[in-house]
């Protein structure tokens, strides 16, 4: 026979109620569809980045990683200690083509802003590189959660599929974005100037202290 099992506190902590109930309030889920995707270009023209941000079909949330490595200086099971911090690097995004695939161009116009035509020489890295935010909205068209890629450029335009056989379908211009890394917009989550611990703004590793006189006197 077996022993049943015995616990601090048998009963459930949440219920299907409870579930069902937390789904019909306004906080309910986040929606893939329900975002928005605002991009800078180095040309800063405020009409074609707004419409080109509205033609993003489709976009993956960018993540990040601690990394870890063993400790060997403890006794027992060796924990996974983090050493370093890691960013994706690369995003994926579609957008949708208009009639003169202006979208396309626009993608084309920032790479171009990488090297020259002419010479083949490359141009500076300050030259060509944006900033990018991604925002997660809520059923009432509210930002709930939002995030700024730094030292962003469209590293490659992917193919576009054309075929008599697709009919109306809207042309689509894959895009893969290459960024440095993320922060957070929500300023409720933002590290406070003080006595503080942030990541090295040069090399996104390691940590440095900073504290109010020394902030004061840069």
């Amino acid at each position: 026979m077996a022993i049943a099992a015995n616990f601090e506190e048998p009963k459930a902590a949440t219920k299907l109620s409870d579930f069902v109930t937390e789904y019909n309030t306004n906080s309910s889920y986040a929606l893939p569809s329900q975002y928005e995707v605002m991009i800078t270009s180095p040309d800063i023209n405020p009409r074609l980045n707004r419409k080109v941000g509205l033609r993003c079909e489709s976009i993956d949330l960018p993540g990040r990683s601690l990394n870890t490595s063993t400790d060997a200086n403890m006794y027992g099971i060796a924990p996974e200690i983090v050493d370093g911090i890691t960013f994706g690097g690369t995003l994926s995004m579609t957008f949708q083509s208009s009639a003169d695939l202006e979208e396309r161009i626009f993608f084309e116009s920032w790479q171009e802003r990488a090297w020259d035509r002419k010479t083949w020489n490359v141009g500076y890295y300050e030259d060509y590189v944006e900033e990018m935010q991604i925002y997660i909205l809520d059923r009432n068209g509210n930002r709930r959660y939002g995030i700024q890629m730094f030292e962003c450029f469209p590293k490659e335009i992917g193919p576009s599929s054309l075929s008599y056989g697709s009919g109306s379908e809207i042309i689509k211009i894959p895009i893969t974005m290459q960024y440095k890394y993320w922060e957070t917009l929500d300023t409720n989550r933002q590290i406070p100037i003080g006595d503080v611990f942030i990541l090295d703004p040069q090399t996104r590793t390691g940590e440095v202290s900073l504290d109010r006189n020394q902030l004061d006197e840069g």
